[in-house]
């Protein structure tokens, strides 16, 4: 029921902008639905993001504390374009720490913003993560950061994640984390995706 009134709420919000003439990123004045129509055309961003499309290995380091050693383990996730390549949803599956690991992701570019986006779920909690950035080194090198609440400490927290395609076969993801009150960004899990 509910992605049926998310659903309904985004058809709204876009006839309720269209209507009322709101602007729309290098919108064309005389033909509206084709500037519309522009900004909801996958590019290259898109066509980057379908390079990973497939099933991968992954291999895991977290660190729960920055001085002790890592925790390690294996998953698989599985990489699979939606919605005509707008977005990539993620699922990834492995044991943590003697449990189940399970999660799901979904990243796009925003045309609109000129920004990658993306969100994360999974069975460890209840909060849903979002992230926002940037690439570079033509599209190899993906950064995003992402405010929350660390349920373990209650603190605010921003996450830093990064992910560097080092070839056709080979990617990693990195995450780091820093308190809301300062401070130097720490590694916090470092996944290595192979094929």
């Amino acid at each position: 029921m509910r992605k049926y009134v998310r659903s309904g709420a985004c058809v709204c919000a876009l006839a309720w902008g269209v209507g009322l003439g709101l602007p729309l990123a290098a919108q064309d004045e005389a033909d509206p639905m084709a500037a519309m129509m522009k900004l909801a055309a996958p590019g290259e961003h898109h066509r980057h993001m379908a390079k990973l499309a497939g099933e991968w290995k992954a291999v895991s380091k977290m660190w729960l504390d920055p001085a002790a050693a890592p925790v390690e383990s294996t998953g698989t996730m599985q990489l699979t374009p939606i919605l005509g390549g707008r977005f990539m949803q993620s699922q990834y599956k492995g044991p943590l720490m003697g449990m189940e690991f399970n999660g799901i992701g979904l990243d796009g570019f925003d045309n609109q913003k000129q920004k990658h986006i993306g969100l994360w779920v999974d069975n460890m909690g209840t909060m849903m993560m979002t992230f926002e950035g940037a690439c570079s080194d033509g599209g190899k090198v993906t950064t995003t950061m992402s405010d929350f609440v660390d349920p373990a400490s209650g603190q605010a927290t921003t996450m830093k994640s990064v992910t560097t395609m080092i070839d056709d076969k080979k990617f990693m993801f990195e995450g780091f984390a820093r308190p809301a009150s300062g401070g130097e960004f720490f590694k916090t899990m470092e996944i290595t995706y192979t094929r």
